[in-house]
């Protein structure tokens, strides 16, 4: 719901809101004591159960703050369209607990594996991000943890080959990154513009071109699906990967 309501506020940019979360309120003692310490803004809350439900209309009303039911709405919809009838039970916490430590699994997975660390351990990733220096591989393999993916990223350097471990690997479960030579280039030149570092071949647009030639002849030898990253979101970035492996989004409930 974090993320819904991120996107929400961006929607008003001139304004600066204040977000606060409450969350794993699941008795009444516990909402009541949560809304206790609201004073004013405005409140909104995913209970599925009617008793905690009413109870958070009955406290928002009574201390004049505005409420609305996020899931309310959404549960009708689907009720509409689908002709079957929602639960309305409370998720057992045990599987809020489940799926928040399959995630923490994972982000701690990408993050021991990122940049070519421990490449030994390559075949427990699930998804393998390849590619040369800047083209967002970091950023995507984290988004791709937090969605429940056991991710490793291998930066390669074209003149030097692929690392054995990479050469070696035979599941089809790699996906290469490429970039349009000019954006690359100029990450590349601002990255060194904060190190305070001289001009060098890493970042001279005909060594990039040069570069991007070579990389992606690697993984058309290898007939690794490619994805282009200029320009691309994080968020684009990991879907088209998901596509491109097909897998289906794991859905996590906390």
């Amino acid at each position: 719901m974090e993320h819904f309501f991120n996107a929400l506020l961006t929607q008003f940019p001139r304004e600066k809101f204040h977000f606060q979360t409450f969350p794993f309120l699941k008795s009444e003692s516990r909402l009541e004591k949560a809304l206790g310490t609201i004073k004013g803004g405005v409140l909104f809350h995913a209970f599925v159960s009617k008793s905690l439900k009413d109870l958070i209309a009955r406290i928002a009303k009574a201390k004049k703050i505005p409420c609305w039911d996020v899931t309310g709405p959404t549960a009708e919809f689907l009720e509409t369209a689908t002709g079957i009838r929602a639960s309305l039970k409370p998720q057992p916490l045990h599987d809020v607990d489940i799926g928040y430590m399959g995630r923490m699994r994972a982000i701690e997975f990408a993050i021991q594996h990122d940049d070519s660390r421990r490449l030994d351990k390559l075949n427990e990733a699930e998804i393998i991000l390849v590619g040369i220096s800047r083209v967002s591989k970091s950023p995507t393999a984290l988004f791709l943890a937090y969605r429940g993916f056991k991710v490793a990223n291998v930066s390669m350097i074209p003149s030097q080959g692929l690392p054995p471990e990479l050469a070696h690997h035979r599941r089809k479960n790699v996906v290469a990154f490429t970039m349009q030579p000019k954006q690359l280039a100029e990450i590349r030149q601002r990255r060194f513009q904060d190190w305070r570092l001289g001009t060098t071949d890493y970042e001279s647009i005909e060594s990039v071109i040069h570069e991007v030639m070579e990389a992606e002849a690697i993984y058309k030898k290898r007939k690794w699906p490619m994805i282009d990253t200029s320009g691309q979101a994080v968020e684009e970035t990991s879907t088209l990967v998901l596509e491109a492996l097909k897998l289906t989004p794991k859905i996590f409930t906390a």
